[in-house]
């Protein structure tokens, strides 16, 4: 029973997070840990991961939900700490969670599957909730077995974001379309007496968000399905997995390495960014100290109190310069920024295809593009990085409340639940409105430009994807083996710096040193 549940627990693991922990308000007790309805339903209890999304939206959602009906009263637990919120999953006997709504786990062992929701037309509706979601954020959620046992609650889309008016004192009017064009803007920045970057010290190594960046410029250079079916499955052309051969062999990483030394430098990054956290860094940038960071659409919501985004944008990602090793007619920098200019005239709809087909092929400012290239650098300029498939809700099998957590998450989905998420952050989910139109009247040009940026993308970067080898979610392995590199090339110190090769070498040695312990960590 849920009641006798919730006491163990409250003496037991939960009260691990309470103290970081805040309830919801539409939570009510007796005062001996049971739950007190104000609508006479059945408890649904809800552990939420308070990110950058905030609970305003949550709350109003929940309150919409309980009000409109009896048979179950939804409440929730939150904490900034979605790893201690996880830490009761699993343990049938003391968790009392119905449904979680935190950072993705892997293991769908004790997950109920969701393809009955998606399946659903929520009240309201004309659409199934499957067919309002996007089928590039679809394909990262479908597990081995072909079921759906976890959905997005949040995330956002992740791009260069920029200050408009910084730009403009630098003279700055072109957007940088290439990875070598984001180096020459950094010079232009820096002449002007403009700082170009900020970030922020991740507890996986990374330097802030880049690391969103750097999968999406892996999967431009060699490919979506690379990406997904190669590199994150660790498997091999010939079907070995794991496939040490595939960590260590140099792939897109390796050119984001080189991409990356050539803009990540002590001159363009802001000095201290290697050990702030990402409030500071998104600090300083809202305050106008820097020019440009990697961030995400939660920015806006979670720097209200700091200050406006109206005066920021947010830019198409810029396409790994290197990409032009894998085209044979689009060989020099000048040539891919042409070809990409003339891709989003089409992508954006201000100019018809028309005007650059050539018979079978392509002609841009004089210069003939094939079919197959123009196709490759299209695919890499659509390409966004976001989170949606990182934040995720499941419901656990052993749940007493099964039913009502699955209502729940339908109404989520439903145009009703999904308006009042949308009202309330101006962040959009991968998932559209069955019938509504979405207002944009009081965004901001950050807001606006970020949901353009996701709306005109046709693949989504993730690498929540529940496809990836256990030898990532389990084992310890990572893209580059949690090296913080970026710290070495933007270091004060000279003596601590390496170079993009010096780097590779490190990575590489890490992975020689750890891989049979990772294959040890998931046997």
């Amino acid at each position: 029973m849920k009641v006798l549940r919730k006491v163990v627990a409250l003496s037991m693991a939960v009260l691990m997070v309470l103290g970081a922990s805040g309830c919801g308000k539409n939570e009510g007790t007796n005062g001996n840990g049971d739950v007190k309805a104000t609508n006479g339903g059945k408890p649904v209890e809800i552990a939420f991961w308070n990110s950058g999304m905030g609970t305003e939206y949550l709350d109003k959602m929940i309150e919409t939900f309980n009000g409109k009906q009896s048979d179950w009263f939804v409440y929730y637990n939150a904490s900034s700490d979605s790893g201690a919120l996880s830490k009761t999953f699993g343990l049938e006997d003391v968790d009392t969670v119905d449904l979680y709504m935190l950072t993705k786990i892997h293991d769908t062992s004790e997950m109920e599957p969701l393809d009955d929701v998606l399946e659903s037309v929520a009240d309201g509706d004309s659409k199934t909730i499957k067919e309002k979601f996007t089928d590039s954020y679809l394909a990262y959620e479908k597990a081995p077995d072909d079921h759906y046992y976890t959905l997005t609650w949040g995330g956002g889309t992740i791009g260069i974001v920029y200050n408009k008016e910084l730009f403009k004192e630098a003279g700055i009017t072109t957007l940088p379309r290439t990875t070598n064009e984001l180096a020459v803007i950094c010079d232009t920045l820096k002449s002007a007496g403009k700082t170009p970057f900020t970030h922020h010290r991740s507890e996986d190594g990374e330097s802030g968000y880049w690391g969103y960046m750097q999968d999406v410029w892996a999967a431009q250079y060699d490919s979506i399905d690379y990406y997904q079916n190669t590199f994150y499955a660790c498997k091999d052309e010939q079907g070995n997995t794991p496939s040490k051969d595939v960590l260590t062999r140099k792939d897109g990483r390796y050119q984001v390495l080189k991409a990356m030394e050539k803009f990540i430098t002590p001159d363009y990054v802001l000095n201290g960014s290697n050990s702030q956290d990402h409030i500071t860094s998104q600090s300083l940038f809202v305050n106008g100290d820097v020019a440009m960071m990697a961030s995400g659409s939660w920015m806006a919501n979670e720097m209200k109190t700091v200050g406006k985004t109206d005066n920021f944008g947010v830019m198409k990602t810029p396409v790994i310069s290197s990409i032009t090793d894998k085209l044979t007619t689009v060989k020099s920098d000048t040539e891919l920024r042409n070809l990409i200019s003339a891709i989003d005239e089409v992508v954006d709809g201000t100019a018809d295809i028309s005007k650059y087909q050539k018979g079978e092929a392509y002609e841009v400012k004089g210069k003939t593009v094939s079919a197959e290239d123009w196709e490759y650098v299209r695919t890499a300029r659509t390409s966004v990085a976001t989170n949606n498939a990182q934040q995720v809700a499941w419901v656990p099998t052993y749940s007493d409340a099964i039913d009502g957590a699955k209502e729940f998450m339908k109404f989520y989905y439903s145009d009703e639940g999904y308006q009042i998420f949308v009202e309330t952050t101006h962040v959009v989910l991968p998932l559209q409105f069955s019938d509504e139109e979405l207002d944009m009247s009081d965004w901001n040009s950050f807001e606006t430009d970020i949901y353009n940026i996701y709306a005109s993308a046709e693949h989504d970067i993730s690498r929540g994807s529940m496809t990836k080898h256990r030898l990532f979610t389990d084992g310890g392995a990572h893209p580059y083996t949690a090296l913080p590199f970026l710290e070495y090339y933007c270091s004060n110190n000279p003596n601590d710096r390496r170079d993009a090769d010096e780097i590779w070498e490190m990575i590489v040695d890490k992975i020689d040193d750890n891989f049979e312990q990772w294959c040890k960590n998931i046997q």
